[in-house]
């Protein structure tokens, strides 16, 4: 196991929690006992936890929200130019403060969201987009679980696909987890693959019905950038992405 495959799973790692003796963070949290870089990058993670646990439970509603609230259902007639705009009332103001905390919070705990635009997104822009979660290291997983009833339940309460099928390949192979992205405003499901020591694959699956325009790719399209090997392919009503780290073409296009 490599650091970048401790991390993908310590970030799921809760100390204080029901993890703690759990033997899937075992070889993980070992590793960062034995790696002084990996044991920072640890430390800094709870610590950032933590402060944000602390922030979120220091917000607190203004007084007077209730009726800030209330004043947004009415429809008010101002006669006079010199009566002051609703939106300058000292508890709308409140209540958009704290609203724009909560926001804050959000896109600070969900490093993806910054990612959503207002443009359809298309074949080749979801393949792009997914590429560069992998390459700025912003792939996590929400569940984890090598349980596949599991997983696919997981994604369907977040309305991210789970009637994906399978590349051959992978159908015996045990999953470490999963995880639901919202790109360009369109539901992503991710599932993540433990082929053996160092080597992961990552599944990324998107319902075409979101997508702007076709692919004729159906049959798996293989390609190696920069030493990363991943395979495209667009079967019925999906969108395929699978991404390996430290795997070959070769082992991918056996996968397939």
């Amino acid at each position: 196991m490599n650091n970048e495959d401790a991390k993908l799973i310590l970030q799921a790692y809760r100390p204080e929690e029901e993890d703690v003796g759990d033997p899937f963070f075992s070889d993980a949290l070992e590793q960062a006992r034995r790696d002084p870089d990996l044991g920072r990058w640890l430390a800094e993670q709870r610590a950032f936890d933590d402060r944000m646990r602390q922030a979120l439970q220091a917000i607190f509603p203004p007084p007077g929200l209730r009726d800030a609230i209330r004043l947004t259902r009415k429809v008010t007639v101002f006669p006079k130019k010199t009566a002051r705009p609703v939106w300058q009332r000292p508890g709308l103001l409140a209540l958009a403060a704290t609203i724009g905390a909560l926001l804050a919070a959000t896109i600070l705990l969900l490093p993806h969201a910054g990612r959503e635009t207002l443009q359809p997104m298309t074949v080749a822009g979801f393949a792009k987009q997914v590429l560069d979660l992998k390459e700025h290291g912003e792939i996590s997983l929400g569940k984890m679980s090598n349980n596949p009833a599991e997983i696919r339940a997981w994604l369907a309460e977040r309305g991210a696909p789970s009637d994906f099928e399978l590349p051959p390949g992978l159908r015996s192979v045990p999953g470490i987890g999963c995880q639901s992205f919202d790109l360009g405003g369109i539901k992503v499901s991710l599932v993540c693959f433990m082929l053996g020591k160092d080597q992961l694959v990552h599944l990324f699956v998107v319902d075409k019905a979101g997508l702007k325009d076709e692919s004729p790719e159906i049959r798996p399209a293989l390609h190696t950038e920069n030493g990363l090997a991943w395979a495209t392919w667009n079967p019925g009503g999906k969108s395929y992405v699978l991404i390996g780290v430290n795997v070959s073409e070769e082992t991918l296009r056996r996968l397939l």
